[in-house]
C-alpha cells in the first residue's frame, strides 16, 4: 500500500516469538534477516509528540551500508489507525544531519536492533529485538481490504488480544524503558 502503512504492534516475550517463527518457518517466506540502525530526529519548532504520544516522526534507518530517510505521520483517530509514510533514500546521511541540523533539528535517539521479517498471505511480520527494550512484533497488512481482525484471528491462537496491541510508538517506549518522561 504505497506511502500508507497499515499496522499492529505487539510487545512479546521470547517465548511468543519463538512459538510463531516456528509456525511461520513451516508456512512462511523469510524475506530479511539485519541489523537496523534507526535516528529518530525531532524539530525544535514543531512538537512531534502529543499526550505522550508520537503524532509524527523523522527518522534514518541504516541497513547493510545503505540510508534511508522516512517521514511518518500517524492517524490516531481513525479507525484502523494508520499512518502515511514516505521513504526515500539517502546518498550521505552525514550531509543529511547537516541539513537537518541547521534548519533546526536535533537527535531524539538512536535505536538498535536486529529484525526477522515474514511474509504469509496478506501479512508482513517484523520480529525486532531492541536493544535496551526488547521484543516487538509488527504485523502489517499489504491488502487494501484486508482488516485488522485479521491479524488478531492470526495472533489469537498465541494468546494475544486487541488489548496487547500498543499504538506507542517506539520512540515513547524506549522512553518508558530508560525511564525518561
Amino acid at each position: 500500500m504505497d506511502n500508507k502503512e497499515i499496522e499492529l504492534k505487539f510487545v512479546i516475550n521470547n517465548e511468543i516469538k519463538n512459538k510463531i517463527i516456528a509456525d511461520l518457518e513451516k508456512v512462511a517466506i523469510k524475506t530479511a534477516e539485519s541489523r537496523l540502525i534507526d535516528t529518530y530526529y525531532i524539530p525544535y519548532f514543531k512538537d512531534y509528540e502529543i499526550n505522550g504520544e508520537t503524532m509524527e516522526c523523522l527518522r534514518t534507518r541504516e541497513k547493510d551500508d545503505k540510508c534511508t530517510l522516512t517521514y511518518k505521520k500517524i492517524h490516531r483517530e481513525s479507525s484502523p489507525v494508520y499512518c502515511d509514510e514516505y521513504e526515500t533514500k539517502v546518498a550521505s546521511k552525514q550531509q543529511l544531519e547537516n541539513i537537518l541540523f541547521a534548519i533546526g533539528f536535533e537527535v531524539q535517539m538512536v535505536i538498535d536492533k536486529t529484525r526477522v521479517s515474514y511474509k504469509l498471505d496478506n501479512f508482513e511480520f517484523d520480529f525486532d529485538s531492541v536493544k535496551n527494550l526488547g521484543e516487538l512484533m509488527e504485523v502489517e497488512l499489504t491488502d487494501n481490504n484486508a482488516s485488522t481482525k485479521s491479524i488478531l484471528n492470526f495472533v489469537a491462537k498465541y494468546g494475544l488480544t486487541s488489548s496487547d496491541v500498543t499504538y506507542e510508538g517506539i520512540q515513547i517506549l524506549m522512553k518508558k524503558a530508560m525511564g525518561i518522561k
